[in-house]
């Protein structure tokens, strides 16, 4: 078996309720934890899952803004083209 050692820190109803379920059922305070993790484990992941895959909170941008975005040409800087390019291992203009 291995051994996680990880400070627990738990709120005042949470405490009282582990001490609680150790008196009433005669487990150690581990063995409750264990049984916790390995009972509520599937439960909290399949709640918290992503579910479409996204891997961030901010909606897209609808189709009619990103083929704006997209028919729209790109700004450039001449200016700082050239400098950036200038400075470039293969030289550039100046």
């Amino acid at each position: 078996m291995k051994r996680y050692h990880h400070a627990t820190v738990l709120e005042q109803p949470e405490e009282k309720a582990l001490k609680q379920a150790k008196e009433k059922t005669g487990l150690s305070i581990n063995q409750l934890l264990s049984a916790c993790v390995r009972e509520a484990l599937p439960v909290i992941c399949a709640k918290h899952a992503n579910k479409n895959g996204r891997v961030t909170n901010v909606d897209p941008l609808p189709d009619h803004v990103l083929e704006k975005i997209y028919r729209e040409r790109d700004e450039q800087d001449e200016k700082g083209v050239r400098r950036f390019m200038a400075v470039q291992a293969f030289g550039g203009e100046d």
